[in-house]
């Protein structure tokens, strides 16, 4: 969240960093990583170390709750050895709230919130022990949470225990502790914190902006004034460095006052994009999404893109119709059936100088574009589709002339193989394979988002595409393909495409 110096250059901070600040503020020596399979960008963003403190990974192969998590790290601690236990998508304050936690106890670091049924509501008596965890209970009795807890190594392995005697089948910590402090043990509450922000949830961006902003107004002013950065036509910052003489050079300027002032009025932003050093999204829970993603699969790209039109379809903010145009690309169009994010792209395309359009348009409408497009950059939007192949048939029906650069968030196998063109009826092991293309339907959410309907397996992505008349050319991340369009013969039910194009 926010950013920092690396050398001379401003990078946005990843929210999990705040959390390492305050275990290292600690005195942390080792810390350890439990990650989900497929995240390598958290290992290359941290490495081996931070600091003075070695880093270690641990992989959850799939998601078991926080109690499963914790104790994959178990046989890397020893039983004399003190643990801090945190939740990298939350910032908390303040900063050396660790060190009011004894060591020799299992003890709960409490915040004060608004809506306490949100999170784990700690009840405890006058002398701070721990009566009772309301797991996110809708009548809590106390607005005071844990954010982050600590305990002797020894009491982890208790609780590890416990957990597998009671069938692993405990996901929240607050469960598991009521039934160890039934069994005797005892834990304690310190009321040692001031401000606590989950960033995973729906306004956590927001919150979390507004938490930062509001300490670094309440802290003691800095030696000298915060220079102003200021950026024209080029995208690129006028000011670099305190001293310097700001020069028009056509289009407008923007101090960064302005830049900041204009992003938190635009809201919740979910790509992080860097507007002359304002991220605007820097706690993202992905980290520096999606430039990380980006870097993965740019190369399978043209470097230079002179000449090209490109069609971003569910271009959010713009981060990838900003980068193709940084390219070269002649002609860049942006689509999104959204106000609230079109309003962010135009905005992000100004400061930066950057000559986009961008219109509100339905994957389904597109056309009524009426033109074809050298490259359709087709990312993070076929999941949240009713008809995803549909979209698909239209892309290649009304938009695509040459190359498509595909990308869906993807749940089950990475896995593809060769499959036969058809198989018997009797045939029905192949459909228990792993691989085999599979669409998760979404009856009402994932990931908080009810907008999440069909979410493909790597499988089922490719199948997709072939089908549509996309052959796969590169597939440079597990989420991403880049495609050649083909003249595909008119199946027996008529065209692909059975959506109307409306003028």
């Amino acid at each position: 969240m926010g950013s920092h110096l690396v050398g001379d250059v401003e990078r946005p901070r990843a929210v999990s960093e705040f959390l390492v600040d305050r275990m290292l503020q600690a005195g942390a020596t080792r810390l350890c990583f439990v990650v989900a399979p497929g995240k390598s960008d958290i290992v290359q963003y941290y490495g081996s170390s931070v600091r003075e403190a070695d880093l270690c990974y641990v992989v959850q192969p799939k998601a078991g709750g926080l109690c499963d998590a914790i104790f994959r790290a178990c046989s890397l601690v020893q039983p004399h050895e003190p643990v801090l236990v945190g939740l990298p998508d939350t910032i908390w304050f303040p900063e050396n709230g660790f060190s009011a936690l004894p060591d020799d106890r299992l003890s709960f670091l409490l915040f004060p919130v608004d809506r306490p049924q949100a999170f784990d509501a700690v009840v405890t008596d006058e002398e701070g022990i721990v009566q009772e965890i309301q797991v996110k209970h809708p009548d809590a009795k106390t607005n005071w949470i844990w954010g982050a807890f600590k305990m002797p190594g020894r009491v982890l392995h208790e609780l590890q225990a416990l957990w597998q005697e009671r069938g692993r089948r405990d996901e929240y910590m607050g469960t598991l502790v009521n039934a160890w402090i039934q069994k005797g043990g005892q834990a304690v509450g310190v009321r040692a914190g001031e401000a606590y922000v989950d960033v995973g949830t729906v306004h956590g961006y927001r919150e979390a902006l507004n938490l930062l902003g509001a300490r670094r107004r309440g802290a003691a002013a800095a030696p000298g004034p915060r220079h102003s950065t200021v950026c024209g036509n080029a995208g690129t910052s006028i000011v670099k460095r305190p001293g310097d003489t700001p020069a028009r050079v056509g289009g407008k300027l923007f101090s960064r006052a302005e830049v900041e002032r204009r992003v938190q009025e635009l809201g919740d932003w979910f790509q992080n994009i860097d507007l002359l050093g304002v991220p605007t999204a820097p706690a993202h829970f992905l980290g520096d999404y999606p430039a990380l993603k980006w870097k993965r699969f740019a190369h399978v790209l043209p470097q230079d893109m002179s000449g090209m039109s490109v069609l971003d379809i569910g271009c959010n903010a713009g981060f990838y119709s900003l980068e193709v145009k940084r390219r070269g690309a002649e002609r860049v169009v942006g689509i999104d059936f959204d106000h609230y994010y079109l309003d962010q792209a135009r905005f992000a395309a100004e400061v930066l100088g950057q000559d986009i359009e961008f219109r509100r348009l339905s994957v389904y409408d597109v056309g009524r574009l009426g033109e074809r497009f050298d490259l359709v950059l087709f990312m993070g939007l076929i999941y949240h589709l009713r008809h995803p192949l549909l979209a698909l048939d239209l892309i290649h029906e009304h938009v695509a002339r040459d190359l498509l650069l595909y990308q869906s968030l993807q749940r089950g196998s990475p896995e593809m193989e060769p499959l036969e063109k058809d198989y018997d009826f009797w045939e029905t092991e192949v459909f228990e394979r792993p691989s085999y293309p599979r669409l998760h339907f979404v009856e009402h959410k994932y990931s908080r988002d009810e907008t999440n309907w069909w979410i493909p397996n790597a499988a089922a992505s490719a199948a997709m595409l072939r089908s549509a008349g996309f052959a796969i050319v590169a597939h440079p991340e597990e989420e991403v393909f880049l495609c050649k369009r083909g003249e595909i013969p008119q199946g027996p039910d008529g065209p692909r495409a059975v959506y109307p194009a409306s003028a």
